[in-house]
């Protein structure tokens, strides 16, 4: 399973989930997975028939949306094709019931019009799923039903003893038992993975509708547009999409467009544009929320209120999916609040009507919070956020004023209590401010004592608090129909009884934005204010240098992806990108060695990558294969949001002492000066504080300190993606193996908040410290204690070629053979629990040559190294062949591993001869 994964995907490992819901589907289990966008759903139904040679049926709800990921897939060496009206090709049909592709992709629509035969010879041909992407759209309670997902359940009757598999990124708990029921799911695996997508910022912003806002957000994209990645504008209106199309054009950004009144042909046009980055910025209708299936989206902007939480979680969500941080603002009008009718218009149930009033509802909270809008969110689809402030919203990064609004609040929810909660905040509004309207005067309202002590401020700054108190549960908003209504809530009646007309106990709340600039009576309203003011852009963490060749090989991909029909982000993503640009490989090995690089793009465009990265990096000055540098790394910036408290003296000491001084951990722990020894546990929290304070960490020394591996930061990353938060560290701890501890975790997490990967660590095999004083080497016990190996930096090559030795009968036989390179010093080579072979590898007993000097060629390598099993070190092989220098060897297996790529991936099958693994490790 992870060697397709790495062959087909170049990642070395499964995301949380991922291989869970792999296995039930593998046991032919019913399943249903709730994941973020970005998570890597689509993994669950793409692995099985890769693994299975069957076919998958994957129902998606846009064409659009089918032919990107065909075409992302293709660019895999996975064979996948969609069924619909666009499909040109008719030999696709014919291919398709005989069980050709691994991938079949077709609409509801066409998989319920699809003739039984069909089915039936493509069951005698394999089915190994039938997978329903964006499965909402078969819910009532969903913010985007489908009629025609509600007809999918009839295949069950056809496709028997098939899985069904149920996949979106936004369901509530009454969404996910609706999709169980609606799909006839048997006993079904229900995987829910985290709703947090830690690299998003969310950001809202009350605006007037003007031609001067428009003109204001035009100058702010267009600051950046051209460097920061694609940008999408939703509009809730389509005078809405054509008035920004028009400005951003006119001010020379290259800007699509799309709507639901423009030609099928010119949606597919614009779409097919900004997927291949010919546009920067797409302004659209919510039409265009499901069909993009692109990675490097860095801004999604709402040009007004969406019609529910769920739509908002979506459209957001093509932001940042491979992971880079990236940006969400949300701007908002009061009369984006009132389109109830609108939204309900039309719809046949009152459970459709019911959803849509609560989804719309929730929209508005959302809107004007003034508490952390990740919790908000989060809370909403039923995911706990332990933490009172993410450190990535507007609310949490800009402080807001407060004030005691005991006064005002008491006046508002008597004035609400006596009209008894039948109305909506217009009326108990509408009273306070003394509006002599004729519903206030035939209902007496004119008569309260409430009556005008209120006209000193704005109807919407009584609004503003109103949603406050019921944030905070003064007042309940609730609805009959399409309209709304409000009370005072158990709290909230507490809070009037205790209070009297003349003094009332502190309530002490935030301002909102338009309490603000009411009070102030400032001209403000509508400001659009800094976009990328809160995000960390791609280069922002490279240094110069590795900013300039990580744009150029961005250009270097487009021009790839456009001499062979594709995208950019279908030949490789933003991510793989940056890690060419810090690691600026030099062979196939090492290119493939990188996460994110699959062997489909190693064998088809691993020379002309390798080539462009040559060419800059000698153009820039910058060397090959320097790995992600630790003078790069320690340069980048170490927080998002620096928090300046000031550390202890102590903290600060021990900082000092490990940065500027280079001592161990071990040492300052035990340092003479001290008047009793502290913990090296403690010594590590110093240095995790003295991070989170903004001084600089050499990650890669601390983790090699304290024995943290990448494959533990993997494991360690796993776990904190499957409880779903960062702040349960026991529910994490239970997550692990016994031998990752608090600190491990601790390290991880600070590592997150840095913004560093686990490409900055190094692997298991260079661990310089266990959670054991001692580790087991070839030759006994051997003291990990780092302090002897202060001047000892590691360096590792690992370049992997298997070999297989082909006797007449066909069968194989596979032998691990280890080449070591080890200076000849007093530094004991460690196990590598990743190698093939279970046997314990020693040093080979070479029998005496005579002293003839051999030149080492290819073939001679091959030929004296398929003599030993166990593993030879590298010192062994330069006295064998005493005839050829040292680089002259290393350049020899280099070649000897390029061919292995070439020729083993030509047609998945090696052709006779051997199949070597090198595992070189250089310890200078």
């Amino acid at each position: 399973m992870l060697s397709t994964l790495k062959q087909y995907f170049g990642y070395a490992n499964f995301r949380a989930y991922q291989k869970e819901v792999i296995d039930q589907i593998l046991d032919k289990r019913d399943c249903l997975a709730v994941m973020a966008t970005g998570s890597g759903k689509s993994l669950c139904y793409q692995v099985p028939p890769l693994l299975l040679e069957k076919t998958a049926i994957v129902i998606s709800p846009l064409i659009s949306l089918m032919q990107d990921q065909v075409m992302s897939l293709k660019q895999r060496g996975i064979r996948a094709e969609f069924l619909g009206s666009a499909q040109t090709d008719g030999s696709v049909h014919t291919k398709a019931q005989t069980g050709h592709f691994h991938l079949l992709f077709m609409t509801p629509e066409k998989a319920c019009s699809t003739p039984l035969s069909f089915w039936l010879k493509l069951l005698e041909a394999g089915i190994c799923l039938f997978a329903v992407d964006e499965a909402h759209c078969i819910s009532e309670w969903g913010h985007d039903f489908r009629v025609e997902y509600k007809q999918l359940n009839k295949l069950r009757g056809v496709l028997l003893e098939v899985p069904f598999v149920a996949l979106t990124a936004t369901a509530t708990e009454k969404v996910r038992i609706d999709i169980i029921n609606s799909l006839k799911m048997n006993n079904p695996y229900v995987a829910v993975g985290s709703f947090d997508r830690k690299n998003l910022f969310y950001g809202v912003k009350h605006f007037n509708r003007s031609l001067p806002f428009v003109d204001e957000l035009v100058q702010e994209i267009s600051k950046y547009a051209r460097k920061a990645g694609s940008t999408i504008i939703y509009c809730t209106t389509i005078k809405d999409v054509e008035q920004i199309h028009k400005s951003l054009q006119e001010a020379g950004i290259k800007t699509g467009i799309y709507h639901g009144q423009m030609s099928s042909k010119a949606r597919e046009e614009s779409h097919r544009s900004f997927v291949r980055d010919e546009l920067l910025v797409m302004v659209a209708t919510i039409a265009f929320g499901m069909g993009i299936d692109k990675p490097n989206i860095r801004q999604v902007i709402h040009y007004g209120c969406p019609k529910s939480i769920e739509s908002y979680y979506q459209e957001s969500g093509r932001c940042g999916r491979d992971g880079i941080p990236s940006v969400c603002w949300l701007y908002y009008t009061r009369a984006d609040f009132a389109k109830a009718d609108f939204y309900c218009g039309g719809l046949r149930t009152e459970n459709q009507r019911r959803a849509v009033m609560e989804s719309l509802m929730a929209a508005q909270h959302y809107c004007l919070l003034t508490t952390c809008r990740r919790k908000f969110l989060l809370n909403y689809f039923g995911e706990k956020f332990s933490a009172e402030k993410c450190g990535n919203c507007d609310n949490c990064m800009v402080s807001k004023r407060e004030r005691d609004m005991s006064k005002e609040s008491f006046l508002l929810m008597s004035c609400i209590q006596s009209c008894e909660g039948n109305w909506g905040l217009n009326m108990p509004v509408d009273v306070l401010r003394g509006s002599r309207a004729k519903k206030i005067l035939n209902a007496h309202f004119d008569k309260l004592p409430f009556h005008g002590l209120g006209k000193d401020y704005s109807s919407n700054w009584w609004k503003s608090l109103a949603y406050q108190l019921i944030s905070h549960g003064y007042l309940v908003e609730t609805f009959r129909d399409t309209y709304k209504f409000v009370r005072v809530s158990p709290k909230g009646k507490q809070f009037i009884q205790s209070a009297r007309p003349d003094h009332q106990p502190a309530l002490i709340l935030p301002l909102t934005d338009e309490m603000v600039e009411d009070e102030e009576q400032q001209c403000t309203t509508g400001g659009v204010g800094e976009l990328n003011s809160m995000a960390t852009l791609e280069c922002e963490q490279l240094s110069e240098a590795e900013a300039q060749i990580f744009h150029m090989l961005l250009d270097e991909r487009t021009k790839l992806a456009k001499s062979i029909g594709t995208a950019p982000y279908a030949v490789c993503g933003d991510q793989t990108i940056k890690k060419f640009a810090l690691v600026r490989p030099s062979t196939k090995a090492r290119l493939a060695n990188i996460d994110g690089v699959n062997q489909h793009l190693v064998v088809r465009h691993g020379d002309y990558l390798l080539q462009a990265i040559r060419d800059l990096s000698q153009e820039l000055n910058l060397s090959l294969d320097g790995g992600v540098n630790l003078q790069t790394a320690n340069t980048r910036k170490a927080n998002q949001v620096p928090n300046h408290k000031k550390l202890t003296p102590a903290k600060l000491d021990a900082w000092k002492m490990w940065h500027e001084n280079g001592l161990p951990i071990q040492k300052i722990a035990n340092f003479p000066g001290r008047s009793a020894p502290i913990k090296e546990g403690t010594v590590v929290e110093y240095l995790l504080e003295a991070a989170h304070g903004g001084l600089q960490i050499e990650w890669t020394r601390l983790c090699g300190e304290v024995g943290l591996s990448r494959e533990r930061l993997s494991e360690i990353e796993g776990a904190i993606s499957k409880v779903g938060s960062r702040e349960k560290l026991k529910l994490i701890k239970d997550e692990l193996p016994e031998d990752i501890s608090y600190a491990h975790i601790k390290i991880c997490l600070a590592m997150q908040n840095c913004g560093f990967s686990p490409e900055v660590t190094p692997p298991s095999h260079l661990d310089t410290l266990k959670a054991d004083e001692f580790v087991e080497s070839e030759s006994g016990m051997v003291s990990t204690d780092t302090s002897c190996l202060d001047t000892v930096p590691e360096v590792e090559i690992s370049v992997k070629i298997m070999a297989t030795h082909c006797s007449s009968d066909h069968n194989e036989e596979t032998s691990s053979l280890v080449v070591r390179i080890a200076q000849d010093q007093d530094v004991h080579p460690i196990n590598d629990a990743n190698v093939l072979s279970p046997k314990k590898r020693q040093k080979v007993d070479i029998p005496e040559e005579s002293s003839t000097a051999l030149e080492a060629t290819e073939s001679s390598i091959l030929d004296w190294l398929k003599n030993y099993d166990e593993g030879v070190f590298m010192r062994d092989i330069l006295e064998h062949f005493n005839g050829s220098k040292e680089e002259l060897v290393i350049d020899l297996l280099s070649s000897l591993e390029s061919d292995f790529l070439r020729t083993s991936s030509a047609a998945g099958v090696l052709s006779s001869g051997a199949e070597f693994i090198f595992q070189l490790r250089i310890v200078h």
